[in-house]
């Protein structure tokens, strides 16, 4: 109880002295953190880009190359699919049928860009089989030097892997 005509103050609230916000010592200590974080996580994930790139375009390729077979089975004639560096350093895929344009030629991202084997023309037959004897391998690298392959099998199945050469 209080003595009458005094004022009363809730000792929990007490008076107020200080503004809310940051002190710059704890906005030093977050920005310090976040710079040490971002010098491991960028690296990491350029690299992740670049092999999602790579694997995007491998998958793209191998794609196309089913699209040829199926084509070459539907119209009854060869199809051939050419996948090769352009003028820009970066990977173009194109195919065609006599007469057809099957998909006009596609240029990979950027970061695609090199083709260890060389520029490669993969022909399917009428019945939708490879027109090669044995398994044909192409390799695509990126600018990191990462190398994914697809390899089309004599039945003419497309299959890639993550690596310089499909088992």
């Amino acid at each position: 109880m209080g003595v009458p005509g005094q004022n009363r103050t809730d000792c929990m609230l007490g008076p107020k002295n200080r503004q809310g916000g940051f002190t710059m010592i704890e906005m030093m200590i977050v920005t310090a953190i976040v710079g040490i974080a971002s010098t491991f996580a960028i690296p990491s994930y350029l690299e992740w880009k670049d092999r999602h790139d790579l694997r995007g375009a491998v998958s793209e390729i191998a794609s196309d190359l089913n699209l040829a077979r199926v084509v070459a089975m539907n119209r009854n004639r060869q199809a051939t699919v050419t996948i090769q560096l352009s003028g820009s350093g970066v990977v173009q895929v194109s195919g065609s049928t006599p007469g057809l344009t099957i998909f006009p030629a596609q240029t990979m991202n950027g970061n695609v860009t090199g083709l260890p084997g060389g520029t490669a023309n993969l022909v399917f037959s009428s019945m939708g089989m490879s027109t090669a004897s044995a398994n044909q391998s192409i390799q695509i690298a990126n600018s990191r030097g990462l190398v994914y392959s697809v390899t089309v099998m004599p039945s003419g199945k497309v299959t890639w892997c993550t690596k310089a050469t499909c088992p």
